[in-house]
């Protein structure tokens, strides 16, 4: 259809019953406030060539399969694409790594090169679906933030599926975290993960809330929530080229199999924004950070919203035209943004 002038009018949208649109056939073009580095890496929101694909467990009916699902997506991440990346964000931002075994936990210990904070100190809980990511996608995630922001950091290999079922990754950072309390006071403690790491390290408090242990000076969950489906399912399904809606977290949270298939729905100690108000309210501050073009956008609202009503010193960044945890490429503009936030973050609240 062309308008008065000639040019090409733009597409109808019909509203049918229940308020849900129909939307006729388009392209989605990048956000117009993407930087020029974002704008031009091909793999922003969308799967990278060889990157392993993530089990569905909405499509997955028993154990067996779930294990053999979990062994391929393992051996195509640790020696691809999180190995490589790991190696290359090592060459930019040089640290100490060293492995050790926390109260039973092994655990990778991030120190900077150069100076660093005494009396201070982060715990990095990995991505990787509840199912991978020790040890690469820790790497991937503590470098930046140890050698940029001078902290030592400990990345903890928690239990998680195949092999385990839920609470066993609150557990052993619990375990970790009881360790570090006799050489740091509790205030100058801080957790933080990116994906399902995130979502690991809000359960991780509410698991030290439920036993009667003090909560560490600050929380940071990027990539990810705890409870919420909504717009991202469909938005990030889109930008990812995938036929709509399909929300990542509540798969991985919500099948017959998997780390969480035992699971109650009204368990608080799974989704934190259910627990009662005074329960949440002990939460320490907390960042959260996402993209509008993430799976973990909803989530991460959803989060967000539970935290505030309960009157936590709670903060949302969200990053347009962004995917699921963009801030592992650390070239763009906006990683670098974004690693600025949690620095900032860590730096104002920690010890506070």
């Amino acid at each position: 259809m062309q308008d008065n002038d000639g040019r090409q009018a733009p597409p109808t949208t019909a509203l049918i019953s229940e308020g849900v649109v129909k939307v006729p056939a388009f392209d989605l073009p990048p956000s117009a406030a993407l930087s020029e580095a974002a704008r031009l890496a091909q793999s922003m929101g969308r799967p990278s060539a060889g990157a392993p694909v993530i089990p569905r467990l909405s499509e997955i009916n028993s154990e067996e399969a779930f294990e053999e699902a979990v062994l391929a997506f393992r051996s195509k991440l640790d020696t691809g694409l999180a190995q490589a990346l790991s190696e290359s964000i090592h060459t930019v931002y040089p640290v100490r790594i060293e492995q050790r075994s926390i109260r039973g936990v092994l655990v990778e210990i991030f120190t900077p090169t150069g100076p660093h904070v005494q009396d201070q100190i982060l715990i990095n809980l990995h991505g990787g679906a509840f199912c991978a990511g020790a040890k690469y996608i820790g790497r991937v995630e503590s470098i930046p933030v140890c050698h940029l922001g001078g902290w030592k950091i400990i990345s903890v290999d928690y239990r998680q599926g195949f092999e385990h079922k839920f609470p066993a990754a609150s557990e052993d950072v619990a375990a970790v975290y009881s360790e570090l309390l006799k050489t740091y006071p509790a205030r100058h403690i801080g957790i933080f993960g990116g994906s399902a790491g995130g979502t690991i390290a809000s359960q991780t408090i509410a698991w030290l809330i439920e036993h009667e242990q003090p909560a560490p000076g600050a929380l940071g969950i990027f990539g990810a929530g705890t409870g919420g489906i909504g717009d991202s399912a469909y938005f990030a399904a889109i930008s990812s080229g995938q036929t709509p809606p399909f929300d990542l977290f509540t798969d991985l949270m919500g099948g017959k199999v998997g780390y969480f298939s035992d699971v109650r729905a009204d368990d608080y100690l799974v989704n934190p924004n259910i627990a009662p108000e005074a329960f949440r309210a002990q939460y320490p501050p907390t960042l959260l950070i996402t993209g509008t073009r993430a799976s973990d956008m909803s989530p991460a609202i959803a989060a967000h919203r539970a935290l505030v009503a309960a009157g936590v010193d709670a903060s949302l960044h969200v990053f347009d035209g962004l995917g699921h945890c963009f801030y592992y490429n650390i070239s763009l503009p906006e990683a670098q943004d974004a690693y600025a936030t949690m620095i900032r973050f860590y730096r104002n609240k920690l010890g506070s």
